[in-house]
């Protein structure tokens, strides 16, 4: 029964620390406005990841809170982590080439790896994956057929569960709108 609650325990305690840390170097760097196509590219990918956090938040995910706004948030530390990565690599990729080159590759290689997995990608494994990461057991809800038609959007679910979905015209028109609010009533967005 020990080794449980240390484990707990010492998770806790690093996520603490970690949050202090991520707390303190976001409040040192300063907000960047991307130059080139590689930090522009990042920025639009931190966009629609701050959109899908959005409507997780209106949807309650955090705090068990539905139609939350994020200023109300007890918990925003996933948040931060997300500021912090976005200002670290704009920051560094808008003042050295070199890093912006890696930004680059760093694209050119996702994309690349998510094409590759798709295409080996095969039913028996995405239902075995599907169950091991989500507790969702998907076997005998729709034949492998129709898996090889939509391959793309199985990829999707396997990757990200239902946080693709919330990437989506309908939720982004949700989150736009609530969004042009907050500016209307001179919240920051961030």
């Amino acid at each position: 029964m020990r080794a449980p609650l240390d484990k707990w325990l010492s998770l806790h305690v690093r996520k603490k620390l970690l949050n202090l840390a991520i707390r303190f170097l976001d409040a040192l760097l300063p907000d960047p406005r991307p130059q080139y196509p590689q930090t522009r590219l990042l920025e639009d990918v931190y966009k629609l990841m701050d959109g899908v956090f959005r409507v997780e938040v209106l949807c309650g995910r955090f705090d068990d809170v539905p139609w939350q706004k994020v200023k109300t948030l007890k918990d925003r530390h996933f948040l931060k982590v997300l500021e912090l990565s976005r200002k670290g690599l704009i920051c560094l990729a808008d003042t050295d080439r070199y890093y912006r080159q890696w930004l680059g590759l760093f694209f050119l290689l996702v994309h690349d790896a998510v094409e590759k997995q798709r295409e080996k990608l095969d039913y028996e494994n995405f239902l075995v994956s599907v169950l091991a990461q989500w507790d969702f057991d998907m076997r005998g809800a729709f034949p492998k057929k129709y898996f090889d038609g939509h391959r793309k959007e199985f990829q999707e679910i396997m990757l990200a569960n239902n946080l693709a979905n919330l990437c989506a015209k309908r939720y982004q028109t949700l989150v736009s709108r609530e969004a042009e609010q907050s500016l209307n009533r001179g919240e920051k967005l961030r």
